[in-house]
């Protein structure tokens, strides 16, 4: 089973027209009854990158409603995914699209300032100075210990649970 969607959620809301969509990322500690799922392989938790496409797709089949989709929270990658639909659905679709777009290092980048709740945007990677300094941690965390970034950040998520 994979922590992803089937649609579901996506075909309630479209019947429903809710006010109000908040999006959470979810994020499972050792001692949840879930986290023995994950580490049988029973359950996969996305990835940020295979969440936000997931966000993305879920966001575009939201037909229909006028509701005001949120993505503020610490544990989401994109907060500037915010605003009301119809209107603002291609706004938080290019932000989406944007993110996905970065090669892969600058998408580790705003992932790592994110997580430490140094970025909360986009925009956020021009500051230079805040990204040297980011991809240089990364780049001395890995030279250190292969792999120590991604268990940095999952313990980094933790922090906010």
């Amino acid at each position: 089973m994979r922590a992803g969607g089937d649609g579901q959620t996506r075909e309630i809301l479209n019947q429903i027209d809710p006010d109000f969509i908040r999006l959470r990322t979810l994020k499972v500690l050792p001692e949840m009854i879930l986290y023995k799922k994950v580490e049988s392989g029973d359950f996969v938790l996305e990835g940020d990158d295979d969440i936000a496409a997931e966000i993305r797709l879920f966001i575009s089949r939201l037909e229909g409603i006028a509701s005001y989709v949120k993505s503020d929270h610490i544990m989401n990658l994109l907060e500037e995914v915010d605003g009301k639909l119809p209107e603002d659905k291609e706004k938080m679709l290019r932000v989406i699209d944007r993110y996905l777009a970065l090669p892969a290092e600058q998408r580790l980048v705003y992932r790592a300032g994110r997580r430490a709740g140094v970025y909360h945007s986009l925009d956020d990677l021009a500051d230079e100075a805040t990204y040297s300094r980011i991809d240089r941690t990364i780049r001395d965390m890995e030279e250190k210990e292969p792999g120590s970034v991604e268990k940095h950040l999952s313990r980094l998520l933790e922090q906010y649970i």
